[in-house]
């Protein structure tokens, strides 16, 4: 093969990789989160008008009281972050993670966060087992499951973006087997 004829292939192949990651900008959020894993794999600071939003949450309030904490010295070390895309690419989102005295011991609560043209809002609190992004969309927004587990059931709940928050759609008790 001459030399004319590799280049023309390797810019096909530079042109063609391009192409499926531009279909697939985020291929490397995480997209499931587990009361089984302490932190998020890929943490991220938490933005200022999210702490904000986290310090009224009524367990983290209670909390903060039970260590008299003033809602300023808010603990980092009581959540984990990470950063995901909703909608575009154009704002970032979020889903927090509860840890230390927030979290349960087979249940922790995930908080879910857009980005908006204003800062964010909260759009999901979910205290469960699992929380797991999808690909399939609703109203412009990624599909959330919600999955919690007994001994005997596990409870899966698909939840869509209404226009204003994430409300569940289906819900649904399976047996383990």
């Amino acid at each position: 093969m001459n030399m004319k004829w590799i280049v023309v292939l390797l810019i096909l192949l530079l042109v063609c990789g391009a192409t499926a990651q531009s279909k697939h900008p985020h291929f490397s959020e995480q997209l499931t989160f587990s009361a089984e894993d302490d932190t998020v794999k890929k943490p991220v600071a938490i933005p200022q008008d999210v702490l904000a939003i986290l310090v009224k949450d009524k367990m983290v309030s209670r909390e903060l009281e039970n260590e008299n904490l003033p809602a300023e010295k808010i603990p980092l070390a009581w959540f984990s972050a990470s950063a995901i895309h909703l909608s575009n690419s154009r704002r970032t989102d979020f889903v927090v993670m509860a840890r230390g005295p927030l979290a349960g011991g087979n249940v922790v609560t995930f908080w879910v966060f857009r980005g908006t043209a204003h800062g964010h809002e909260l759009v999901l609190t979910a205290p469960m087992h699992n929380l797991i992004v999808k690909d399939t969309r609703w109203n412009g927004y990624r599909e959330i499951e919600l999955a919690s587990m007994s001994a005997v059931k596990v409870a899966k709940v698909l939840c869509r973006f209404d226009g204003k928050q994430y409300k569940e759609y289906e819900s649904k008790l399976d047996d383990i087997e």
